[in-house]
């Protein structure tokens, strides 16, 4: 997925590859997280995976584990390819 903002609600999971501007997580992301400018991983929120952001905000209780970087300015402002191999979970609401 390639989109602008994305938002997983608290029950959602979302297992997949995604190039993400603001990523707001409230529930489960697992793979391959480019959040070029900002990475919010709230109270409920566990992202695992290959995660690459611009700014990172984690509230209490959150969880980041995996393979995790910031981007480079000239990452931030660059669109990479799009990523197209997203896979929400059954029963997940993203």
């Amino acid at each position: 997925m390639d989109s602008r903002v994305i938002q997983i609600a608290q029950q959602g999971v979302f297992c997949g590859t995604a190039g993400i501007d603001v990523a707001e997580i409230h529930g489960r992301f697992e793979g391959e997280l480019t959040a070029r400018k900002q990475l919010v991983i709230h109270a409920t929120g566990k992202v695992t995976g290959k995660i690459r952001y611009g700014k990172l905000q984690i509230e209490e209780g959150g969880e980041l584990s995996g393979d995790v970087g910031a981007l480079s300015a000239g990452d931030t402002a660059r669109k990479d390819k799009p990523l197209l191999a997203a896979k929400p979970l059954a029963g997940g609401l993203v």
